[in-house]
């Protein structure tokens, strides 16, 4: 018995790519495992999910893997999952469907609503990390997407056509897919509302003038017809905002979910700004980045101890169904 153990082994002797796949495989399977036992909640994270997106945070910081069709692979499955949750119809409260970086679907009984959907930069083994065909089904079951600001892991072309193609409206900052006339462009330095139409009703949308640093960054606030309110902050940082930020429940909708990324300054200040009912945090494992800004899982986790309200840390391909 202990030969045949060792000569299972033998064939990754020096094979150190094949090895680190393998191994790279083998954490997968049973980070699945866990995650399906182990749900996404409001409460305090089991610690069986906590140790699944820690295994994530271990193999999303090793670069030798960033651009491999093993990630491809990982997420392709998880968007089957995810994608398999919203074909189903929805007859009570918000499901919310956690994509790659900052990417959110918000999901009631009338309508679907995308936020910064984006297939992840070019692979070696593949075009990208969510393949078209996927990122299509995806789109076919949402009605419209709002983009935050203009930096391609927020804005994705091939995303944006998809929705414009067929029929569906695509809402953006003016300094956005300039030119683009299948394109909503709007900005203001005020707050703005705007009413959109869509197959299942109307949304009501507040657009607050954020920024990330000096780039023009949108924050929407969408209040579907049930009368569910949400907001998506894209990558909101700046000192100057943070003013009108900490008080920004006095000029919006009450909210029930806040989408925040998790490197937003003065996060748990903001948040209690925002003063939602639960927060759950983006843009954690951006692939490309260097280590030390790749915002792993179990630096959100001690960020959101500090946070009063419920939150939720979800990975990607996760539903949160909210009631």
């Amino acid at each position: 018995m202990l030969l045949q153990a060792q000569e299972k082994m033998v064939p990754f002797w020096g094979k150190q790519e094949v090895y680190l796949i393998n191994q790279t495989e083998k954490t997968f399977h049973l980070v699945d495992a866990l995650l399906k036992d182990n749900p996404p909640s409001s409460g305090n994270p089991t610690l069986a999910r906590k140790a699944a997106l820690q295994l994530l945070d271990g193999v999303f910081h090793d670069t030798r893997l960033d651009g491999s069709g093993t990630l491809s692979r990982f997420m392709e499955s998880r968007l089957g999952v995810l994608l398999e949750d919203m074909q189903k119809p929805l007859v009570e409260g918000i499901k919310v469907y956690k994509l790659y970086n900052d990417g959110f679907i918000v999901k009631t009984k009338s309508v679907t609503v995308a936020f910064d959907l984006y297939r992840g930069g070019a692979m070696k083994e593949s075009p990208s990390l969510i393949s078209d065909k996927t990122m299509q089904a995806i789109v076919e079951q949402c009605d419209i997407m709002f983009l935050s600001h203009n930096h391609p892991d927020h804005i994705d072309p091939v995303v944006v056509k998809m929705f414009t193609d067929m029929g569906k409206q695509v809402v953006a900052p003016d300094n956005s897919l300039v030119g683009n006339k299948s394109v909503t462009h709007i900005r203001s330095e005020q707050i703005i509302d705007k009413t959109f139409k869509t197959r299942g009703g109307k949304l009501d949308v507040k657009i607050l003038p954020g920024h990330q640093s000096e780039l023009i960054n949108n924050i929407h606030v969408v209040t579907t017809p049930e009368g569910f309110t949400f907001a998506q902050t894209g990558d909101q940082y700046s000192e100057d905002d943070l003013e009108w930020l900490f008080d920004v429940k006095t000029k919006i909708p009450a909210l029930d979910i806040l989408l925040i990324n998790c490197w937003a300054n003065r996060l748990s200040d903001t948040i209690e700004g925002f003063n939602p009912k639960l927060v759950i945090t983006g843009h954690e494992n951006e692939l490309g980045h260097t280590i030390d800004h790749r915002e792993s899982y179990w630096t959100s986790f001690i960020k959101l101890e500090d946070v009063r309200i419920s939150s939720c840390l979800m990975t990607w391909g996760e539903v949160y169904w909210y009631k």
